[in-house]
């Protein structure tokens, strides 16, 4: 099922991370599978898969997956007229360890597949539809 906006079209949604290459990566292929048109990229200036203006402009909808990338998100591009999403979604089971010990002793895949992406899912699907 495409997901329309009043004039036909899907909606357009920038997911951004910090890097561009795990959260945001993965929740535009979440998206993607709904029926949304996705970009994704890193929101800071030495990402490996960076953002530029012109995804902003691109976008109908901004969703930036932790709460400090906002910040740096106002002060590199114009994004006052978007809509911004901003779930607090980390990927390192280290900015854990204190809340959930057991998650220390994962690697890095398992804590993604355990944590991060089912953390994901569920901060999306409160806002669902976009």
């Amino acid at each position: 099922m495409k997901k329309r906006k009043k004039n036909g079209k899907r909606k357009k949604v920038l997911c951004v991370c910090s890097q561009g290459m795990n959260r945001s990566r993965y929740l535009a292929g979440y998206l993607r599978n709904k029926g949304y048109n996705t970009r994704y990229g890193g929101a800071s200036i030495e990402a490996p898969n960076p953002i530029h203006q012109k995804d902003i402009g691109w976008a109908d909808v901004i969703i930036v997956v932790r709460k400090r990338l906002v910040p740096i998100m106002k002060e590199r591009f114009h994004v006052k007229n978007k809509k911004l999403i901003v779930f607090n979604v980390t990927d390192s089971p280290l900015s854990l360890f204190f809340e959930r010990k057991m998650l220390k002793f994962m690697d890095y895949l398992d804590f993604q597949k355990k944590w991060t992406y089912p953390q994901l899912r569920k901060n999306i699907e409160k806002h669902l539809p976009l």
